[in-house]
């Protein structure tokens, strides 16, 4: 009954032992054994590869966004998405609610200036007095017909009136220079060109740079009623475009400026376009000291023939990148 318990174990043990011996004994006449097959399990990491393969996606070099200024509704509306325009062309007219033409009454036509102006005047014609009493007195003092102490108070009104009339020229200048730059400030957000002499009632967008309508607000017709602050359109610049990715801190080391990559988009099958490195960040976009750290990378790609656009992914192909 004892050797029926026994010999399993001590079989289990053999059968241990007879396996690691074996183990040793291939390991010592394949030396090369151990490194086959960590290569064979080795998990890859970027850097084995002598390409550096990304996703990313394209946007315009140069995009700014036209946002309406003031409350109104549509009145005219002569561009379309992918329209190109040059800096200054309409891109809708709309005509302005009451509220805000009172607000740019308003702001055309402040009554601070006004009151300083008024101010200044009555401080003028209050100076203009006091001297005559002034010269009065002297002439009286000189016949010893009036006292020192009168004459004295005279000169001390004379002195704060013209210390008045100094704050409030100070006052009206800065007030002056202020209207200016919020005239041509209004002038810019109404869009229009010349300088503004009525009361307007409607305002134009204007496109802010030469390039194509890359977007439209989805309700933009003729009709309807936008919010100030609201979007209106996008005009981007679509040649070049950029590429817009984030790369492995290994494969970041080994990314230049000028290094040349191919770039492909599964929306466009066939069509390859050339691009080159031109902004590699030099802080990680992760901050977590557990995660990979991630950087981003920056392309430059010619699009002469406007293929690409705002927002379509690409698959980038960086050959033989930098080791160094």
């Amino acid at each position: 009954m004892w050797m029926k318990i026994l010999f399993p174990i001590t079989w289990k043990k053999n059968i241990n032992l007879v396996l690691l011996l074996t183990i040793a004994l291939v390991s010592v006449w394949h030396p090369w054994l151990p490194e086959a097959l960590a290569k064979e399990f080795a998990v890859s990491s970027p850097s084995t590869r002598s390409d550096i393969l990304l996703s990313g996606k394209l946007a315009c070099s140069l995009k700014r966004a036209v946002i309406m200024p003031f409350h109104g509704i549509i009145t005219v509306l002569p561009v379309q998405p992918g329209q190109k325009v040059t800096q200054g062309e309409l891109l809708a007219g709309y005509g302005l609610s009451q509220e805000y033409v009172l607000t740019i009454r308003n702001r055309l036509f402040p009554s601070e200036i006004k009151n300083l102006e008024l101010t200044q005047t009555n401080l003028a014609d209050k100076l203009d007095e006091l001297k005559r009493q002034q010269a009065g007195l002297q002439q009286l003092a000189k016949d010893n017909m009036t006292s020192r102490q009168s004459l004295d108070m005279v000169e001390d009104q004379i002195n704060a009136v013209c210390r008045q009339r100094d704050a409030t020229a100070e006052r009206l200048d800065f007030a002056r220079k202020l209207h200016q730059d919020d005239r041509r400030l209004l002038q810019q957000q109404l869009g229009i060109r010349g300088p503004i002499k009525n009361i307007p009632t409607e305002g134009r967008l204007a496109a802010p740079l030469n390039g194509y309508v890359i977007w439209m607000h989805p309700d933009m017709r003729q009709g309807a009623e936008f919010k100030a602050g609201e979007p209106a359109f996008i005009v981007g610049n679509l040649d070049p475009m950029i590429i817009k990715a984030q790369v492995h801190e290994l494969d970041a080391m080994r990314l230049r400026l000028g290094d040349r990559a191919e770039v492909e988009s599964s929306s466009l099958p066939g069509k390859k376009f050339t691009a080159q490195v031109t902004r590699v960040s030099w802080s990680s976009i992760t901050t977590a000291p557990d995660q990979p750290s991630f950087f981003e990378v920056e392309f430059s790609v010619p699009n002469p023939d406007h293929l690409l656009k705002d927002g379509l992914k690409v698959q980038i192909t960086v050959p033989k990148a930098s080791t160094s």
